[in-house]
C-alpha cells in the first residue's frame, strides 16, 4: 500500500507544465477579454484558467499518485497563475491595438508600457473590477488545485 504514495514531488516538470497551462490560460483571457469583450465571464475564465494551472502542476509533479500537499507548489501554481494574469491582459492590450480601425501608425509605434498602462487605468472601473476578481480566482483555484 505505501507505493502507492508518491515520497518526492517532480517540481521542475510539475512547473513546466504549469507554466505551458499557463500560457494557454494567458492566450484565452487576452482573447476572451478584448476581441469578445466579456467582463464579468472574466472571472469564469479566470476560474477555469486557475484550476488547470493547478491541476497540471500537480500532475506534473506527483504523476497522478498519492502524496501530501507540499506548500511551495501551491504557491508556485498561484504565482504561475498571476503572471499569466499578466501576460494575459498585455495580450488583450496588444489585440487593441491591433485591432485599432484606420490607425495612423504602425502596431510598433503604438505598443509601449505607458500605452499599457493607460489601457489599464482607461478601463472603466466595473471591469478593473471584473478583472481583479478573474485574476483572484485563477489564483485561488491555481493554489488549491495544486494539492
Amino acid at each position: 500500500m505505501d507505493s502507492d504514495w508518491a515520497t518526492e514531488p517532480g517540481a521542475l516538470r510539475g512547473l513546466d507544465l504549469g507554466l505551458l497551462a499557463g500560457l494557454g490560460f494567458a492566450a484565452v483571457y487576452g482573447l476572451a477579454a478584448e476581441p469578445f469583450g466579456l467582463t464579468w465571464g472574466l472571472i469564469a475564465v479566470g476560474f477555469i484558467g486557475g484550476v488547470v494551472i493547478g491541476g497540471a502542476v500537480t500532475r506534473g509533479a506527483w504523476g497522478g499518485l498519492r502524496h501530501v500537499a507540499v506548500r511551495r507548489l501551491q504557491l508556485a501554481a498561484a504565482l504561475i497563475a498571476i503572471g499569466s494574469w499578466i501576460v494575459g491582459l498585455f495580450v488583450a492590450y496588444v489585440m487593441s491595438q491591433a485591432l485599432l480601425p484606420a490607425a495612423s501608425t504602425s502596431l510598433l509605434e503604438r505598443l509601449s508600457f505607458s500605452g499599457f498602462s493607460d489601457y489599464f487605468a482607461g478601463l472603466f472601473d466595473f471591469v478593473r473590477l471584473s478583472h481583479a476578481a478573474a485574476v483572484a480566482a485563477a489564483a485561488f483555484m491555481a493554489w488549491r488545485g495544486a494539492r
